[in-house]
């Protein structure tokens, strides 16, 4: 059974005021920072498969050219 009856006696000011986790008041900077880095690279994810599909457009394989076994198709 416990014997702690009032946590208001038994706690300090220091640890009722005190930080939990350290850079306390920085979240809305790093979900700014996570959206940012989360919208570049989907941005530059998407125009590096743009460019590549139109790289593999520009080939203009045959529709038998796979039975060629073509290394980079």
């Amino acid at each position: 059974m416990a014997t702690v009856t009032n946590w208001i006696d038994h706690l300090s000011a220091s640890e009722v005021a005190g930080q939990v986790y350290p850079y306390v008041g920085t979240e809305w900077l790093w979900l700014t920072i996570a959206i940012v880095f989360w919208i570049w690279w989907h941005i530059s994810t998407g125009t590096g498969e743009t460019e590549e599909q139109a790289k593999l457009g520009r080939k203009k394989h045959g529709p038998n050219d796979y039975k060629k076994n073509i290394p980079d198709w």
